[in-house]
């Protein structure tokens, strides 16, 4: 049996009705909820909370703790205790007994412990600065995936008004169509319409989805915020307080310290020897103990201090470099960041106007529609650029907000 088009495009409403249904079962238990009483601190805390580097600056603060007690420490290192036992059984046997008892006792060089002190100060104040990068990095990861969860949410929200609206003017024309004021080809002219909207909806939800799994694993919150926009920051240039800068300056201050510590330290320590002794003479056997002091001093030795300087060296020059490269990086981040929000914040004023415009526009052409004047082509036409026209201006307010805080990010505020 043949089907007429207007029997074809009963079915067509039906399957239409069918996926509608699909779609809104989708969204019916959304994986992240929004609570007015949650704020931007408290994911912030979560995320930073959950961060698997966390433990990287408490590391670091120990390794200064141990660098400083090794630098309280009275020894340059670890004393040491030598036995010897000599005998001549073996040889002549004439009865010749000695025995040695040595305390070795590592002096420290002239300023190897001052430079040993200012690299566990470094280090402890690089596991602060690495703290503070940390806080900075997470608040970012934070703006970002909230602000593409509010305009995946934003667009899903657009699409699901123009799909509706789509099926409105649909039912419509079904009806004008069986009234026989339009042809039948009209009536699949809005189906199609309706479907195009239907594919942008399900699109537009599975980028919800994606983007809300992404704040799920990032604060483990099953809620965001209701609210959750920045006020632009007072800072209108990267200042040295900067947390990514911090670390770099500390990371180099490491760097100079290390390098300081070992042209102190050189080859070798010089080497307290404090022991006791007792000889027995082959003949007579009588034994004498004595206590004996001597002090070994190395010297000379350049050779083999010379990797461990030349090593200090290269990580001083690689961090001083990152230091200048990441100036430069920031630099441009916050030229960026100033053009974009200056220029979003022209387009939101052109969008206002634009939709001011197409929405007259749309207002007249369904009037003309109603009466006539118009064909359903050029209804659809109107209907998408004020459908685009919304998207825009929507769109361009949130992309502001998200601007702003995309600055913050840039100048070193944390949340």
């Amino acid at each position: 049996m043949q089907l007429t088009p207007v029997v074809l495009a009963l079915c067509l409403a039906l399957a239409a009705t069918s996926g509608q249904a699909a779609a809104d079962e989708t969204l019916a238990a959304p994986l992240v909820g929004i609570s007015a009483e949650l704020s931007l601190n408290d994911v912030y805390v979560a995320a930073l909370g959950g961060d698997p580097r966390s433990g990287i600056a408490e590391a670091s603060r120990q390794e200064a703790a141990a660098l400083a007690a090794r630098a309280d420490s009275l020894l340059a290192g670890a004393p040491a205790l030598v036995v010897r036992h000599q005998t001549d059984q073996a040889g002549t046997d004439r009865g010749l007994r000695e025995w040695e008892a040595n305390l070795e006792l590592p002096l420290w060089r002239w300023g190897q412990r001052a430079a040993s002190r200012n690299q566990a100060l470094s280090t402890g104040e690089l596991a602060g600065a690495q703290g503070q990068a940390l806080r900075l990095e997470v608040a970012g990861r934070v703006r970002d995936v909230l602000w593409s969860l509010a305009l995946a949410e934003e667009q899903r929200h657009l699409a699901e008004q123009a799909w509706h609206t789509a099926q409105a003017l649909e039912q419509d024309v079904q009806r004008r169509v069986e009234a026989g004021d339009l042809a039948e080809a009209d009536l699949l002219l809005a189906r199609d319409e309706t479907l195009a909207r239907q594919d942008e909806y399900l699109l537009a939800v599975s980028e919800v989805r994606t983007a809300e799994k992404r704040y799920l694993l990032l604060s483990g919150l099953p809620q965001r915020p209701a609210e959750f926009s920045e006020v632009q920051s007072a800072r209108r240039r990267i200042e040295a307080d900067h947390p990514l800068l911090l670390e770099a300056q500390r990371r180099v201050e490491q760097a100079q310290a290390e390098l300081q510590r070992a042209r102190a330290s050189g080859s070798d320590n010089p080497m307290l020897i404090v022991g006791t002794r007792r000889d027995q003479e082959p003949v007579t056997e009588t034994t004498h103990d004595s206590i004996g002091v001597s002090l070994r001093l190395p010297f000379g030795g350049g050779a083999h201090a010379g990797p461990a300087i030349a090593a200090a060296n290269n990580q001083l020059v690689q961090a001083q470099s990152e230091q200048l490269a990441l100036q430069r990086e920031l630099e441009l981040a916050l030229h960026d960041a100033q053009q974009a929000l200056t220029t979003l914040r022209s387009e939101l004023e052109l969008a206002r106007q634009q939709h001011q415009m197409a929405q007259e526009n749309l207002r007249m052409a369904r009037l003309a529609f109603d009466l006539g004047e118009i064909d359903l082509v050029q209804r659809l036409r109107v209907q998408t650029r004020a459908d685009a026209a919304e998207r825009t201006l929507n769109m361009r307010k949130l992309q502001v907000q998200q601007a702003i805080a995309r600055y913050n990010q840039v100048v070193g505020e944390t949340l």
